[in-house]
């Protein structure tokens, strides 16, 4: 596990960002270990908000690593050259390690519009991710039209469904799987033998219960990682996923971030989707760099055995 030093702080200011979610925090400096009270508190304010911005941020590798393992142990991803520092990070961006602007055609930048959809990080696993740590260190300059992450809060997208409508879902799941991509953007390269082993197709419930909250119910699908919904057939399954995808992109439900140098956003992938808004990427470099919390265990639905 990577270190850091202690910090001493007087405590984080936190201030939400919006009605559906979000909440900015400043008076910490994550490159120093915070102290176990800090954190607890900043932990109570993930769940609370779902998303939080820490601002003003200057950040190692190392360092963002640290603060990532205080939520959980850290996913390793599957690709094996996408750019990366360590096996647990991946660098979100069209430029290369070596500071190389790419453009709109190079095979990594299309992996990344992949992004452009709604979708929540690590779906395409038997237990998804917990949470993601995004690290701005290049972000788009004032005039640049997009580019911000925009996030949907799905216990509010859930709780805002007509009644029938979620009784419908309440039985049915949805198979994720990372191939997905390749449908979107056939020029992607196939998948290789590591990726199909590592991470094979997976069903999850359409609805989420989250025990730790209550069994309070969240949606849970994604718009890159399939197409449809299961257990009816096809075509009904795709016009219900579409109506969804419509749903959930409601703006009372969603806030969109627009990226600072410094900024290290959080999001609890469990309640949240979120999506890269669309930008000129031939003109503008973007450079982020993301952490992912493991998931604890697989997703539970209405009907699971607990």
């Amino acid at each position: 596990m990577a270190t850091v030093a202690q910090a001493t702080v007087a405590g984080p200011s936190i201030r939400p960002l919006g009605s559906a979610l979000g909440a900015e925090v400043t008076g910490v400096d994550l490159s120093r270990r915070v102290d176990d009270d800090t954190f607890a508190r900043i932990h109570r304010a993930f769940l609370e908000h779902h998303f939080l911005v820490f601002r003003d941020q200057a950040l190692t590798v190392e360092q963002q690593i640290a603060f990532s393992e205080r939520f959980g142990p850290l996913e390793a991803f599957p690709e094996k050259d996408k750019q990366k520092d360590a096996a647990t990070v991946y660098n979100v961006a069209n430029v290369t390690a070596d500071g190389k602007k790419l453009g709109s055609k190079d095979i990594q930048v299309i992996f990344l519009k992949v992004n452009a959809r709604w979708h929540t990080d690590s779906s395409y696993r038997s237990v998804p991710s917990l949470a993601s740590l995004l690290y701005c260190i290049e972000p788009l300059p004032d005039e640049a039209v997009g580019g911000e992450t925009e996030y949907a809060n799905m216990f509010a997208a859930h709780d805002a469904l007509p009644e029938d409508l979620r009784r419908q879902l309440e039985p049915l799941h949805m198979v994720h799987y990372y191939e997905y991509g390749r449908r979107l953007y056939p020029e992607l390269p196939p998948m290789t033998h590591h990726e199909r082993v590592h991470v094979p197709p997976v069903c999850h419930p359409v609805i989420r219960v989250h025990p730790d909250r209550g069994g309070k119910r969240s949606l849970f699908f994604t718009e890159n990682a399939g197409g449809e919904i299961g257990g009816m057939p096809l075509a009904q399954g795709q016009a219900l996923h579409r109506q969804l995808v419509e749903h959930v992109t409601d703006p009372r439900f969603s806030y969109k971030h627009r990226w600072r140098k410094g900024d290290l956003g959080v999001w609890d992938n469990r309640c949240l989707l979120h999506r890269l808004r669309e930008y000129d990427e031939d003109r503008y470099r973007r450079v982020l760099r993301r952490t992912t919390v493991a998931g604890a265990g697989p997703v539970v639905g209405p009907f699971s055995r607990q």
